[in-house]
C-alpha cells in the first residue's frame, strides 16, 4: 500500500480582475500550502473503488479523486484499478482546496502504483481538466496564481529562497457553507490598477499585509454570511495583524506575530475547526 499527504492551502489575498469569454474569471491570488491534510492510500485491486473517513463524502463519480483515477487511467489507456482510501481531516467547501488537493494526491499517488511515467506537461494538463486549482497542488509550493488560479510562479523571499511565511497563522472554518457560484456572483470584478499580491506578501511587512493583502469575495460573503463575518472580528480582537477570507470561505485566516496571541485566538473560537500553523513550516497535525 502506498499513501500520500494532500495538504490544504491559504489564499493571501485573492483579486477577481475580470470575467473570460470561457466563462471563467481572470484571479491573482497567493497560494500558501499548509500542514492542514488530508491522507490518500491506495493499493493495488482489479477495479477502482474509494473509501472514506468521512461518511457523509460521496464516494463515487462526483468525488475528484474518483474524476483524478479514471482520467488518469483513461490517459494511460489501461484497465488498472485500485483500493483508494481518504483519511478526511481538511474541511471541503471552505475555500482551502481539500478536494483539489486529494485530486492532485491521487495522479501522483496512482501513477506510482501504475509504474506511469507520465509527462510533466500531460500532468498539467491532467490536473486542470480537474479543476482551476489542482495544478497548484502538484508541487504544493507558495505560489504567484493568475489566470484562472493554473498560472503559477513560485513565490520566493528577497534571498530568491523558496519563500516561507513568518507568521503564525490561524484557520478558522465555521458550519458554514459558502456556494461558490453565489460568491462569484456577488462579486463585482475589477481590473483597474491593483496592489501587487505577490510583492506584498512577500514583503512580510505586516502593515502592507493590512493595505494590500485583500480577499474581493471578502465583503458580500460577510454579508451573506454573518457568522463568518462574527470569524474574523474575533480574530481582528485577540490581535491578528490581519484577518482575510480565504478563496470564496468560509474559512478566514487570522496572522498572528506570535505563539500566544495566536493560541489565544484559536481558544476563543467556538464552533469552529481550527488549525495553527507556525511560522515557515508545515506542522504535523493539530487539528
Amino acid at each position: 500500500m502506498l499513501s500520500r499527504l494532500a495538504p490544504a492551502k491559504v489564499n493571501l489575498g485573492l483579486h477577481v480582475l475580470r470575467r473570460r469569454p470561457d466563462g471563467f474569471h481572470d484571479l491573482d491570488t497567493v497560494f500558501l500550502p499548509t500542514g492542514w491534510a488530508d491522507t490518500l492510500s491506495a493499493e493495488p485491486a482489479p477495479e477502482l473503488a474509494l473509501t472514506t473517513t468521512d461518511p457523509a463524502l460521496p464516494t463515487g463519480d462526483s468525488n475528484l479523486v474518483v474524476q483524478a483515477a479514471r482520467a488518469l487511467r483513461q490517459w494511460a489507456g489501461a484497465e488498472a484499478g485500485a483500493r483508494l482510501h481518504l483519511d478526511k481531516r481538511v474541511p471541503y467547501g471552505a475555500g482551502l482546496g481539500g478536494g483539489s488537493s486529494d485530486a492532485a494526491a491521487t495522479l501522483r499517488l496512482l501513477a506510482d502504483l501504475w509504474g506511469l511515467d507520465v509527462p510533466r506537461p500531460t500532468l498539467e494538463e491532467l490536473a486542470l481538466g480537474l479543476g482551476s486549482d489542482v495544478p497548484f497542488f502538484l508541487d504544493g509550493v507558495a505560489a504567484h496564481a493568475t489566470g484562472r488560479g493554473e498560472r503559477l510562479v513560485p513565490l520566493a523571499d528577497e534571498t530568491g529562497a523558496p519563500y516561507r511565511c513568518p507568521f503564525w497563522l490561524v484557520v478558522a472554518v465555521p458550519p458554514v457553507h459558502v456556494s461558490t457560484a453565489q460568491a462569484f456572483a456577488g462579486v463585482v470584478p475589477d481590473d483597474r490598477a491593483r496592489p501587487d499580491l505577490a510583492a506584498a506578501v512577500a514583503s512580510d511587512d505586516l502593515a502592507r499585509w493590512r493595505a494590500e493583502v485583500t480577499n474581493d469575495f471578502q465583503a458580500p460573503v460577510e454579508a451573506a454570511h454573518p457568522e463568518i463575518r462574527a470569524v474574523r472580528e474575533s480574530l481582528e480582537a485577540a490581535g491578528a495583524g490581519l484577518a482575510v477570507l480565504s478563496g470564496t470561505g468560509s474559512a478566514t485566516v487570522g496572522v498572528f506575530e506570535g505563539e500566544a496571541s495566536a493560541q489565544r485566538a484559536a481558544q476563543a473560537l467556538t464552533g469552529c475547526r481550527i488549525w495553527t500553523e507556525p511560522p515557515g513550516e508545515r506542522s504535523p497535525g493539530n487539528v
